[in-house]
């Protein structure tokens, strides 16, 4: 049986950008630059090589999402009458296999459902996933390389139903970061 006791070395990696402010006035939208597609998956957000040494230790993960979507009334005047919609699942691989996954909603926001509302304004709503995971294969492998990954995959994007016209939804990843923390074992 291990025992963990005080960390001797830690080995941290990152992966971070920075991004511009959002609009503040009409029409508004998300700043992000990842588009995400229905149906479609986005492999790697980002990855992470990790190397390890003689001693065999666990691995920390630590991975945050920020991402939005976005939702634009249609070109005509229209009633809502069903908010749109996006989900998306994000997930951590090791080497090619799902160690952790979460999943996610983000609702169409600020539009009241009555009669006679009149969707006028593009809606941006933003959400943050966030996944924590602690590896221990590493402990039982002949391995000393892993690769982990950070994707979205999942994903579907369901447009605003509205009385006329088509409205039209989007989803978008931006800032991401995903950190290993590797701890050796005693």
């Amino acid at each position: 049986m291990d025992r963990f006791t005080k960390v001797r070395r830690t080995f941290v990696a990152q992966q971070n950008s920075v991004l511009s402010l959002p609009p503040t006035t009409p029409p508004l939208s998300s700043p992000f630059p990842i588009q995400l597609t229905s149906g479609g998956t986005i492999d790697p957000l980002a990855f992470i090589v990790v190397e390890m040494k003689h001693n065999a230790g666990v691995v920390l993960l630590n991975a945050v999402i920020n991402w939005s979507a976005t939702f634009m009334p249609p070109a005509t005047s229209a009633a809502l009458n069903v908010p749109g919609f996006a989900d998306a699942t994000f997930e951590i691989a090791r080497n090619g296999f799902v160690i952790n996954t979460v999943t996610q909603t983000a609702v169409q926001k600020g539009t009241p459902l009555q009669t006679g509302f009149l969707f006028t304004e593009t809606v941006p709503t933003f959400d943050i996933a966030s996944l924590l995971h602690l590896d221990t294969t590493p402990l039982h492998s002949d391995f000393r390389e892993f690769v982990y990954t950070l994707r979205a995959t999942n994903i579907s994007i369901v447009p605003p139903q509205v009385t006329g016209g088509g409205a039209t939804a989007s989803a978008e990843v931006g800032a991401v970061t995903f950190v290993a923390q590797v701890i050796e074992s005693c």
